[in-house]
């Protein structure tokens, strides 16, 4: 199974007006390293369209770069205008016009915008271009053509203040890579064979077990039948670490 990560733009693209250490195309080669490395350890084969920060390839080049590929993600910011807008945060994920990979694109954008804290909903689009026959965005039309499934990630708003500053931060990125790669083996069966928990009883990690029991007394997690002990949940060791993550993350603290 073959990934290819773009990371959009080149070194200094789209800086932040909210702050200018922030730029798109600078911070999303480092997202590209974090998400290459969190793949390979599930067992891909990754590629990147960018070797080096400075690179900036054309999408045609980009594109054919990620030719023979399971899926093509491009990871982007989005802006509104060019000034500060602390109002608008929603993460959106672009799907090609043939629907194709449209689940994925459903279940990333929910992950990243629960990693991230947004406060709008996540959304997933596709969009036609002006003669109504191809994909708007380039690097989704040149995929297409090549037989390549291809998303384009717009990872919330670099106008927006908070999001630069959370964007700013490396750990950050390596959780939201972490949870992209959870899903994204999930989605392609990649998850190996890992533990499975049948039974609440079963979890006895003390890295996992508070997680798992915050989110029972929230009724986040409700089980598949039982009660106490023997509540079944039938979580795969992926899923848990991923739950985990997102509890460090805060991302149901105000559920």
């Amino acid at each position: 199974m073959k990934i290819c990560i773009d990371a959009g733009h080149g070194l200094g693209y789209n800086p932040s007006p909210a702050d200018n250490r922030y730029q798109e195309g600078t911070r999303m080669f480092a997202l590209q390293g974090f998400l290459k490395t969190a793949l390979e350890e599930y067992g891909f084969e990754v590629v990147c369209t960018r070797k080096t920060v400075e690179e900036s390839p054309s999408l045609y080049d980009r594109a054919a770069i990620g030719r023979g590929c399971d899926l093509l993600l491009s990871l982007h910011t989005n802006a509104v205008g060019s000034d500060v807008n602390d109002n608008v945060d929603y993460v959106c994920v672009f799907y090609p016009i043939s629907d194709d990979k449209k689940d994925l694109a459903q279940a990333l954008s929910e992950v990243i915008a629960s990693v991230m804290g947004t406060v709008q909903s996540p959304q997933i689009r596709k969009r036609i271009n002006s003669a109504g026959n191809a994909d708007y965005y380039g690097i989704l039309r040149h995929a297409v053509s090549n037989g390549t499934s291809a998303l384009l990630l717009e990872q919330s708003f670099h106008t927006n203040s908070a999001i630069t500053q959370w964007l700013l931060n490396d750990d950050n990125l390596r959780k939201l890579a972490d949870a992209q790669a959870a899903m994204i083996a999930e989605y392609f069966g990649m998850e190996g064979d890992q533990m499975r928990y049948e039974r609440l009883k079963d979890i006895q990690n003390p890295f996992y077990r508070p997680t798992i029991d915050k989110l029972m007394e929230k009724e986040i997690l409700r089980g598949k039948g039982g009660s106490g002990e023997e509540t079944v949940l039938d979580l795969g060791e992926d899923a848990i670490r991923l739950l985990v993550m997102l509890d460090r993350a805060g991302v149901f603290d105000g559920e």
